[in-house]
């Protein structure tokens, strides 16, 4: 790895962590990025890293599960019912942001025992309205997906996630909309289930929105490495 090369990381890793509060935590999205790279920044301290793929989430992971034996693996993107067996194969896997249906999440729930390990639920709220976005729209469908853990399983409900309104002359104010209708439900269901739930809001074209609503974890990708 090149000292310039490095030093890009350093910089980039620093400028967002001197963003974060102790309540909030950065996924470096590493989509198409090589294993150097992220070594580089599992070298810098970085843990966690994200993937929208499973079967590239699967070889990184298996490439780097004796050299980065701390990493955290964080499924983040739609996550088809057919790749669940081998999501679940992956080493270090985390947590799964992705979860956008109760038919998906029984699915999950149907073949836990492959796990190995505890495993991190975000449901996917589609606060945007957009058509081609994935996600719980009504609060019905979400009372019902709360039901569906149960205590002793591996999955283990952790928290909301959602995508800021990309196609829109008002971004800012839309990406803020999306945060806060989410943070509104987080708390609501927090109150109604007894949970403390997490949020997971913000990619590089938004993130500081998301921080200033309290974001307990943001995804960027294409920042840090371009």
């Amino acid at each position: 790895m090149s000292p310039d090369f490095t030093n890009k990381f350093i910089e980039r890793l620093s400028r967002v962590r001197s963003q974060l509060t102790a309540e909030s935590h950065l996924i470096i999205v590493s989509k198409t990025r090589s294993i150097d790279e992220i070594m580089a920044y599992y070298e810098l301290g970085q843990r966690d890293f994200g993937e929208n793929k499973v079967q590239e989430l699967l070889e990184k992971s298996q490439l780097l599960q004796a050299r980065c034996p701390e990493i955290r693996w964080h499924m983040i993107g739609h996550l088809q019912s057919n790749k669940i067996k081998q999501l679940f194969l992956v080493p270090n896997l985390w947590a799964i942001h992705s979860v956008d249906s109760l038919e998906l999440l029984k699915k999950l729930i149907q073949s836990e025992s492959i796990l190995k390990g505890p495993v991190k639920i975000f449901l996917q709220l589609k606060t945007s309205h957009e058509e081609e976005k994935y996600g719980f729209q009504e609060r019905a469908q979400l009372d019902l997906a709360i039901g569906e853990f149960k205590k002793g399983q591996s999955l283990e409900l952790y928290g909301l996630m959602t995508m800021g309104e990309i196609r829109t002359e008002n971004f800012e104010e839309q990406a803020r909309r999306c945060f806060q209708d989410l943070n509104k439900l987080k708390k609501d269901l927090s109150k109604d289930f007894n949970l403390n739930l997490m949020s997971s809001m913000g990619m590089s074209q938004d993130y500081e929105l998301a921080l200033k609503e309290n974001s307990n974890w943001i995804r960027l990708g294409t920042m840090m490495f371009e």
